[in-house]
């Protein structure tokens, strides 16, 4: 395209804007073919999945390294691409087809530079991370979403898992009932999370994640660890029953001690489920201790296909079941952006989104038959310009209706806290964006008295539901957004056995508050 005829006719009335938009698009994807395909393919080979896992419980760090300057060049070239073709306008004249392949380029743009700026975080903190310049200690919360906490569920077991110069090995693993009460919170902590947790988020290792803010849950965790055992852990790491069925997906069964063989299909309801019915306490510690064991071996060895562990870990991350937290300052920042932190929901000025994250008041594991779905909207109804948004949560207790007699009394609670054997009770919580004003609250239709305050800048609006078995109930919360807000805002979860359902809210402003 540097013909000087083709240069010229970009200059011509009316149907110049073609050749010129034409220019501006092959010299952009010029770029791209020499400054992030070519190479990206020249490290392609060693940074395929098939090489990039571990083997015999080492992960070989050589290829990850040996692909950053290449990794980095292809994310500069392609976000400096993106913007480029952001800023290309055909304007009059143009043929539909020009504008068409403007739009195609810039969404496929869009996503190879997201990608690459993942690959890019990726190979810059992973070395560091996985012990290539000194040992690391990560302790790893096996949250179990049975018991319900902001951040997916109890941490009802924990470990420790130690990393050097790519080796894995598992160390300690520890019943968070082996914990003691702390006097006081081990941390300190803000009057705000206090006034809506309780000072216990940081006295009780299970209530370490009441907060739907993972740093702070994070920290918390390991500041305890340090005190109960000395160890002084470099990062954390959580998942849930979930996110390990997935893993399940990629490995194919494992086999238990115990007999049992978990798989993708099974490890929900075997782990959340039949072992509460089949062991009692120090039985039932072992049993979740060696199948955490046998299904860590199993991926430390290498013993699955690439791609579905890929998928996995991907899935885990998208639905917030995979939370990590690391000390250094430049790694956390990594990790905030490639969006496994589990920090409150990020906002735009022109884009709400909205937290709902539930924490469990049974003081049991009925959460395995709690049933959620979330409906989000907004309607524009004001002159000024400001939308009003409301959330609706609906929660329905599935436990069967002779749920008091048939579950054992280690899940349904026995009455110990109040709750009647067979109910689930739940503190729901929802965190509005910052610029957001409280309007409303109602129980089906009836107003509802709801507990008001603020966390990290989030207005939070917070209730308690107790539901008998079968019983289903929603809630309804009204917020009125910033001017420069749009209509219609997203919402995030708390991580639940049972998948929610996400529905758009048709509102009216007929159903709005004035």
């Amino acid at each position: 395209m540097s013909d000087p005829v083709w240069h010229a006719a970009g200059f011509l009335p009316i149907v110049g804007t073609n050749f010129s938009t034409t220019t501006q698009l092959t010299q952009i994807l010029s770029d791209v073919t020499h400054g992030a395909v070519l190479p990206l393919s020249g490290v392609a080979a060693n940074i395929n999945p098939s090489k990039v896992k571990p083997e015999h419980g080492v992960l070989d760090l050589q290829p990850i390294m040996a692909a950053r300057p290449a990794v980095s060049q292809a994310a500069g070239v392609l976000n400096d691409a993106y913007q480029r073709v952001t800023r290309v306008n055909p304007g009059f004249g143009s043929i539909p087809q020009l504008q068409a392949g403007v739009d195609s380029l810039k969404a496929l743009l869009g996503q190879a530079a997201r990608q690459a700026s993942a690959a890019d975080t990726a190979t810059l903190v992973l070395p560091s991370m996985l012990g290539e310049s000194g040992p690391r200690t990560y302790l790893v919360l096996f949250q179990n979403n049975a018991e319900l906490r902001s951040a997916g569920g109890i941490p009802g077991a924990a470990a420790e898992v130690r990393v050097d110069h790519g080796h894995i090995t598992l160390g300690r693993q520890t019943a968070a009932k082996g914990f003691p009460k702390f006097p006081s919170p081990v941390l300190p902590l803000s009057d705000q999370t206090k006034g809506l947790y309780g000072p216990i988020v940081g006295q009780y290792f299970q209530d370490v994640n009441l907060v739907p803010q993972f740093p702070l849950t994070a920290s918390l965790a390991a500041e305890m660890w340090k005190r109960q055992y000395g160890v002084q852990v470099d990062g954390v790491v959580s998942l849930d029953p979930v996110a390990l069925s997935y893993f399940l997906n990629a490995t194919g069964p494992v086999g238990l001690p115990s007999g049992e063989t978990l798989d993708g299909s099974n490890a929900v309801r075997v782990l959340l489920s039949d072992a509460y019915a089949k062991y009692q306490g120090a039985e039932r510690d072992d049993f979740f201790a060696t199948a955490a064991s046998s299904i860590f071996a199993k991926v430390a060895s290498g013993s699955f296909q690439p791609k579905p562990m890929f998928d996995a870990l991907a899935r885990s991350v998208t639905e917030r079941r995979l939370l990590v937290w690391s000390s250094p300052e430049r790694e956390q920042e990594a990790i905030e952006s490639a969006g496994i932190a589990g920090e409150l929901p990020p906002q735009t000025p022109e884009h709400g989104v909205f937290g709902v994250y539930l924490n469990d008041a049974t003081g049991a594991k009925m959460d395995y038959y709690l049933r959620e779905s979330y409906r989000i909207g907004g309607a524009m109804c004001r002159s000024d310009g400001r939308p009003t948004w409301q959330v609706e949560v609906t929660l329905t207790n599935g436990a069967p209706t002779d749920a008091a007699t048939s579950l054992p009394e280690y899940v349904t609670g026995g009455g110990e806290y109040g709750v009647k054997p067979g109910d689930v009770k739940t503190q729901v919580n929802v965190y509005a964006p910052p610029s957001a004003i409280y309007v409303g609250s109602w129980k089906d239709s009836v107003p509802l008295d709801v507990h008001r305050d603020m966390d990290s800048g989030y207005p939070v609006a917070q209730s308690n539901l107790e539901l008998a078995p079968g019983q289903s109930v929603t809630l309804r919360f009204q917020f009125l957004g910033a001017a420069q807000a749009g209509q219609q805002p997203d919402l995030i979860s708390t991580p639940t056995v049972n998948k929610p359902g996400y529905s758009v809210l048709p509102l009216s402003c007929q159903d709005v508050v004035r």
